[in-house]
């Protein structure tokens, strides 16, 4: 039913992820983990070749850093699979892609503890997005042949699942499935290549951007991309990645939008993270 491929440089990961697939899937499946040790092949790359000898109709790409928490989910995810108009499945997505740079519920840990996010507020068993979280996808080999994983624009590990999820959902319906859990054991990483790679991303996308998974007014539209700015200048902040915004950035934020709740903040959070910054350079 499956082919559940796996980029891999951890072969024991890959293990434990398959013996985890195997208790809990509950359905046939062939598991390829791709030994990317040697090669550094890009993730496009590595998944269009495995996606392309696959035995199956219905592709999971998975990274080997998760685990499967709910037995039998492989059943539930090709039921929703199956429907004409379903294009990817994740776990963990949005509902919007706006126009201004932004980074990304699940279980995760972060910080050593478990960190439960739930947003499901309708209670629904699979919730629409535009976009998903590349930790794992599952896509009907049709649709993943219509679009591929663009190889030329993402050569290496960032961007290829909002790419991906982006290009499916032009012609498809992109959902999270809120009756499986999955826990990611990453937290992600933000560095310069990330964010060259996002703003490839936001290059190759510019003329679709704003995307939605339901219909939006303009005004609402507009108030989530002044919300999305500032967030962004203060994930920044926080990551440390201040070359990419920096306080002048903040600055014109507040002198654009003085009367905005997210003026008031950024100040005070600038200080905070900057200090830290600091700190945490004084240490090395």
């Amino acid at each position: 039913m499956f082919t559940i491929i796996c980029c891999s440089v951890d072969p024991a990961a890959a293990r434990r992820l398959e013996k985890n697939i195997a208790a809990t899937c509950g359905c046939p499946y062939e598991f390829i983990a791709y030994d990317n040790r040697i090669n550094g092949d890009g993730l496009c790359k590595v998944f269009n070749r495995c996606a392309a000898a696959a035995r199956y109709d219905m592709l999971c790409f998975v990274h080997e850093d998760v685990e499967f928490q709910t037995e039998g989910w492989g059943q539930i995810i090709a039921t929703k699979l199956a429907e004409a108009d379903c294009g990817v499945i994740g776990f963990a997505g949005s509902i919007l892609k706006l126009k201004h740079l932004t980074g990304w519920h699940y279980v995760q840990y972060m910080r050593g503890g478990h960190h439960p996010v739930d947003k499901n507020p309708d209670g629904v068993d699979f919730s629409p997005v535009v976009t998903l979280d590349g930790m794992c996808l599952f896509v009907r080999r049709e649709v993943w042949s219509e679009t591929l994983f663009d190889e030329q624009t993402f050569p290496r590990f960032h961007g290829y699942d909002i790419d991906f999820t982006l290009a499916v959902a032009c012609r498809y319906r992109n959902y999270v499935c809120n009756r499986a859990f999955i826990e990611h054991f990453s937290t992600g990483g933000y560095t310069r290549e990330w964010i060259r790679t996002m703003k490839r991303l936001h290059r190759k996308w510019r003329d679709r951007l704003p995307m939605f998974a339901m219909p939006m007014p303009q005004s609402e539209i507009d108030r989530y991309e002044r919300i999305s700015e500032s967030y962004f200048i203060r994930f920044m902040w926080q990551k440390g990645c201040f070359f990419e915004r920096g306080f002048g950035h903040g600055m014109q934020y507040i002198a654009r939008y003085p009367l905005s709740g997210a003026s008031w903040i950024l100040l005070p959070k600038y200080v905070v993270y900057k200090l830290r910054d600091i700190l945490k350079q004084k240490k090395k």
